[in-house]
């Protein structure tokens, strides 16, 4: 009974040691210095970005305001502009390659304006998701003053590019 209590008590112990973590290596432990990230380059411009990516998602939400999805095909194709209107007011906040890019997000309230269009584009993805035509209007909505609050500060004149649903509207 002694043996095989001191083998317990022997296997507990090595058991318990092949599960500790090894002792600390100073050699090993030198601090190694952070990488620099690589500079942002934008290869489109934020008219671009509003054209291709903000308009064309934002009048989808627009018309299914108006006009309800009726299917969960619809439901879920509305809920990807959504998400996309999210993420674009994001990528509206780090600039574009166009001639007034740059100094426009370095203005205070170009941030505001980029994350109106995030707010809303959140506000409809819970919307859609709720498959709540009220809720989606009213995000629609705040996402329609953002762009003429933006516009008002940013750009009076209607952009050169149109979007696809301009285009056949």
């Amino acid at each position: 009974m002694r043996i095989s209590a001191l083998a317990i008590l022997a296997g507990t112990a090595l058991l318990l040691a092949a599960c500790s973590p090894p002792a600390p290596n100073p050699a090993l432990e030198k601090e190694v210095p952070p990488v620099a990230a690589a500079p942002y380059v934008p290869v489109i411009s934020l008219n671009e970005i509003m054209v291709s990516v903000v308009d064309s998602n934002s009048h989808k939400l627009w018309d299914a305001a108006a006009k309800a999805p009726t299917t969960d095909d619809q439901w879920k194709e509305l809920e990807h502009s959504a998400v996309t209107l999210a993420a674009a007011g994001n990528l509206t906040a780090v600039s574009g390659n166009g001639p007034k890019d740059q100094r426009w997000t370095e203005q205070p309230d170009w941030r505001k304006h980029s994350e109106a269009v995030s707010t809303a584009g959140v506000d409809a993805i819970k919307a859609v998701r709720a498959k709540d035509v009220v809720a989606l209007n009213k995000a629609g909505d705040a996402l329609v003053m953002t762009c003429i609050n933006c516009h008002r500060e940013y750009k009076l004149d209607v952009p050169k590019i149109w979007s696809d649903h301009e285009q056949v509207h």
